[in-house]
């Protein structure tokens, strides 16, 4: 799906002037492009917390409007506050003609599988693919029918079709599992095994979360990551 995106050029200087933006509800950001040097931009938090919740459980790629000048993009990384869960900063590629391009892809997977009506337990190993291929074969998300599943059996990555993808997963990893229902003896032990008191570690200073290097160069070339990463 395509988003559409309004954002300003921001310019680069001292940790304060970051910490304002986004306290004035900004979303740093940087565009790269390929040969290019990177564009340093922000973006209306608000706004795209709407559109990115749009996004969730498919593909999206990003039209950026800058300076009356779009730029069709796919959000390759994004660093969120562990706490507040506000975006802190924003990593987008900037589609290429004729290039290939890597990104997670959902897993949609359809259906009650038989073995859960028989009581089995559905274990989801993976929830996304990571696949590599030309942006006009970039699917909204990977559809797997899980109805024909019986207790023991799954769907492996091999059991795939994934046309003009490439990947390096290994044929025989599992994305879905029906697993037999536990005994009685077998979910009192696992619970036992959560309520076990778990041995004391060493106190840890919380990381910081990433600023900007102060008098940092405004543009940033492609490789090079920003002074958010």
């Amino acid at each position: 799906m395509d988003i559409q995106i309004d954002a300003q050029k921001r310019e680069i200087g001292r940790k304060s002037l970051i910490k304002k933006l986004r306290k004035d509800g900004f979303i740093p950001g940087i565009i790269y492009s390929s040969g290019k040097n990177g564009k340093n931009i922000i973006i209306p938090k608000v706004e795209f917390r709407k559109q990115y919740k749009k996004a969730i459980g498919a593909v999206a790629f990003y039209k950026i409007k800058l300076d009356d000048k779009e730029y069709t993009t796919f959000l390759k990384e994004k660093q969120v506050d562990p706490v507040s869960r506000d975006f802190v900063h924003l990593d987008f590629v900037e589609l290429r003609k004729g290039q290939k391009i890597t990104l997670d892809v959902p897993i949609k997977f359809v259906g009650t599988p038989v073995g859960a009506e028989e009581g089995g337990i559905v274990d989801i190993v993976k929830r996304s693919l990571e696949i590599t291929c030309m942006p006009k074969d970039v699917p909204d998300n990977i559809e797997i029918d899980i109805s024909h599943l019986k207790i023991g059996e799954s769907i492996y990555f091999g059991d795939l079709d994934l046309k003009n993808m490439e990947t390096d997963i290994p044929d025989d990893s599992s994305l879905l599992n029906v697993l037999a229902p536990m005994s009685e003896e077998e979910f009192e032990a696992s619970l036992e095994a959560v309520t076990e008191e778990p041995e004391e570690l060493e106190e840890a200073a919380p990381e910081e979360l990433g600023e900007e290097l102060e008098e940092a160069p405004e543009e940033t070339t492609e490789g090079e990551k920003s002074e958010e990463s």
